[in-house]
């Protein structure tokens, strides 16, 4: 596993009613405050929580595991994000392509 910073969505299925119980393991496992978690989202619809990591592979794959662990959690999804290409790039040129659009 790398040390390149890397961005992970892990969707948090819980037990019907143990939602509260779960934002206290989790508190109490310390990652409301591991710097690796840019935040944790309570939401509606298949999964109830949204965990966004952003850090080393090897750290975020850590907090992972300690949360399929959890008593409360029925499953998780980890989607990890990946560089497809470089959106800075991608603008600035749509935006020359644009400007010489408007110029004919």
């Amino acid at each position: 596993m790398t040390n390149e910073n890397n961005r992970m969505y892990v969707l948090v299925a819980i037990k019907p009613g143990k939602e509260q119980d779960f934002a206290d393991e989790i508190a109490k496992l310390g990652l409301i405050r591991d710097p690796a978690v840019d935040k944790i989202d309570f939401v509606h619809g298949s999964f109830d929580f949204i965990i966004t990591f952003n850090g080393p592979m090897d750290e975020i794959d850590s907090s992972i595991l300690e949360i399929r662990l959890l008593p409360y959690v029925l499953r998780t999804e980890t989607l990890i994000s990946f560089k497809l290409f470089k959106w800075e790039e991608r603008v600035v040129k749509q935006n020359k392509i644009d400007l010489k659009k408007k110029r004919k």
